[in-house]
């Protein structure tokens, strides 16, 4: 148990899991010892000035070395103005001469879809097409849920509350990608128990989302075909097209034909950036694109953070959405649990959810915001309502909430004048994660053909399918079709329980168990964003699988 905690605690460093590819929380910190913090209500920042600049930059370069993070685009909004915005890094770790990230390099921005999905249903709540209480049942027929009643009376408003009830289950649409379209989407929701009531406990659904996302479009094109195109052609004719971001795209061939793009990048058990097929960032998120499937740049979404600082006014002065509902996507809809980010100014970081944002606040200040993160991008976006002033950080790195919250705290700390109290956090936690992934390396063992010989072959699962463990030239291969890794054996093992460590990104870290249940073998694996055991029980195959050594 030691070890398996040890795996645990370092995850969100060594990878964005798939089980929490659109995590929405900030990575946890250690807590320091720090002055208390004086209140910053009513007070104005300072400008973005070039000596701040300079300060700010040298911090994100000295980040990114520390992180191992490849590149980072940073743009700052303040006053109604884009009043910084540079690119950091590279785009690629695998090129001999790697191009640099610019503020126009394209990356995934992962959940910050969410809110602007929900910026989308919005406008179309302006022009009466739907409302916020307009259940989902009335747009999208086929929506059920375990609960009936439930079924008919949950609205728009509340499939992007992230407090309907339903758990986070991204296993099921990542084990399923290459299939899963947005009716097996919505129809997969219906054998989801429900785990607290409508309202009462914080639990993040990408499903749900999702579902919102598509009852929304249906409301838009009066229809329930196609919805996927037709999710994308209504958030570019309500959101893009106004907004003026015409790269930002849903579609991977686009993003390649531009030129300027990043390539993924997550870590593997060593600690290790390597390289993700984009077109396995596009086929995980496809389904659910209304939650996270987004590809931008920090100068187009420095247009979006104008707009919402402007209260649904662009920056060429068109009206998007009203105030009215715009600020109702801010309003909190369920609490979340301090402990969830951690002590002092990083329980205030979360305080509440409302439609598609994070509410807390900075010292006293209001702040809104939301990250993402897919299997090979991070990002973070946030902006302080009362003071006008936002930030947007893209990266091309899994599990780099360390760095793009840094540099949002960076920010704020040089421009109201505070100490460099977060960096004392950072330090800590990348000390932690340091020392975790070497507690890690010391539980690693060699694979021995003969200790792994009883649990190859085929295993099944009633939620995720078929999953082949093999063996080839001394590797042992994990496949689910659209997942594929080797796996590393961990040390010391009981004599009846054999645990294995996925190994390569993006889902490195996560740990399968085999042991005998009943007479058959049985894998069990531990979705880490919510603890729950996954288990996939012995088909056939077991001698076939097995491949001889060389």
């Amino acid at each position: 148990m030691y070890r398996l905690a040890v795996i645990l605690a370092v995850l969100a460093f060594v990878a964005a899991t798939p089980f929490a590819i659109f995590a929405q929380e900030a990575t946890p910190m250690a807590d320091a010892a720090v002055a208390t913090p004086v209140s910053l209500a009513g007070v104005d920042p300072l400008p973005l000035t070039a000596e701040r600049e300079a300060e700010l930059e040298a911090y994100i370069s000295r980040m990114l070395a520390e992180t191992g993070v490849p590149g980072a685009s940073v743009a700052v909004v303040q006053n109604g103005e884009v009043v910084y915005q540079q690119g950091f890094g590279v785009r690629d770790l695998r090129a001999t001469d790697p191009a640099p990230v610019t503020p126009d390099t394209l990356m995934m921005i992962g959940s910050i879809t969410k809110s602007m999905t929900v910026t989308m249903a919005a406008t179309l709540v302006d022009e009466g097409k739907l409302t916020w209480e307009t259940p989902v049942v009335n747009l999208l027929p086929e929506f059920t849920l375990a609960d009936p009643e439930l079924s008919q009376k949950l609205t728009i408003r509340n499939a992007f509350c992230a407090c309907t009830g339903l758990p986070q289950r991204d296993a099921d649409f990542i084990f399923h990608s290459d299939a899963f379209t947005p009716r097996r989407l919505i129809a997969s929701v219906a054998d989801f128990p429900l785990t607290a009531p409508l309202g009462e406990l914080f639990q993040y659904s990408n499903q749900m989302f999702a579902i919102g996302g598509y009852a929304a479009t249906a409301a838009a094109t009066g229809s329930q075909d196609d919805l996927y195109d037709a999710y994308t052609a209504t958030m570019r004719a309500q959101l893009l097209d106004p907004l003026d971001m015409p790269r930002s795209t849903f579609a991977l061939s686009d993003v390649l034909a531009s030129g300027d793009y990043a390539v993924a990048h997550g870590r593997n058990l060593t600690g290790d950036m390597q390289t993700i097929l984009l077109e396995d960032e596009d086929s995980f998120v496809r389904a659910v694109a209304p939650a996270g499937a987004l590809w931008s740049s920090a100068a187009e979404m420095a247009r979006y953070v104008q707009t919402e600082l402007a209260r649904g006014v662009t920056p060429d002065g068109r009206r998007l959405v009203s105030a009215e509902n715009l600020e109702a996507t801010w309003q909190q809809q369920v609490a979340i649990p301090g402990e969830m980010f951690g002590p002092g100014e990083l329980a205030m970081l979360a305080q509440g959810y409302g439609l598609g944002w994070v509410k807390g606040s900075y010292h006293g200040q209001p702040l809104i915001w939301h990250n993402g993160g897919t299997f090979g991008f991070s990002s973070h976006l946030a902006f302080l309502p009362e003071a006008d002033l936002g930030i947007v950080v893209l990266t091309n790195g899994a599990g780099a909430d360390v760095l793009t919250l840094a540099i949002q705290y960076r920010l704020l700390e040089l421009l109201f004048e505070q100490p460099e109290t977060f960096d004392v956090r950072v330090a800590e936690q990348i000390d932690a994660n340091a020392q975790g992934l070497t507690d890690l390396q010391k539980s690693l063992g060699a694979v021995d053909p003969e200790s792994i010989a009883p649990w190859l072959g085929r295993y099944q699962s009633d939620a995720l399918g078929d999953v082949e463990v093999t063996l080839a030239d001394g590797t042992v291969v994990f496949d689910a079709g659209e997942l594929q890794s080797t796996m590393t054996p961990l040390l010391d093992d009981a004599d009846d329980v054999h645990t294995y460590l996925l190994a390569e990104p993006p889902f490195a870290g996560v740990p399968a168990t085999f042991a005998m249940r009943d007479g058959a073998p049985v894998m069990t694996m531990i979705d880490p964003a919510t603890g729950e055991e996954i288990s996939f029980f012995f088909a056939t195959g077991r001698e076939a699988a097995a491949t001889p050594t060389s």
